[in-house]
């Protein structure tokens, strides 16, 4: 799948990905915001600890793209999170692997 991007908090190191998949590591909410828009096909998006989870569901829902959230910790699935809302979906509970496993799951799909 052409232009796959996983968007990371920064400080955040990538697990191993397939060639191809770029990363975007990002330190606030409208740099999260700025790459889902300049984002050229489906997107792995984990933006634990960043702020302004409206903004970036706000961003969510403006592209076109299949958007996936990794929550590296444990989620109930009930708490509410506007980011998990606006996407399709949402891998929570397996720390940094969750983004392998999202990525698998849209290069799969």
């Amino acid at each position: 799948m052409a232009g796959l991007l996983v968007i990371l908090p920064a400080g955040l190191a990538p697990p191993p990905l397939p060639e191809g998949v770029k990363v975007r590591t990002c330190a606030a909410s409208g740099e999260v915001a700025a790459a889902l828009r300049q984002a050229g096909g489906d997107v792995v998006l984990c933006v634990d600890g960043l702020p302004d989870a409206e903004m970036i569901a706000g961003a969510v829902r403006t592209v076109e793209a299949t958007v996936i959230l990794v929550e590296p910790g444990p989620w109930d699935g009930e708490t509410h999170s506007p980011v998990s809302a606006a996407c399709a979906g949402v891998i929570a509970g397996f720390g940094i692997a969750g983004v392998s496993a999202a990525v698998a799951l849209l290069l799969d799909g």
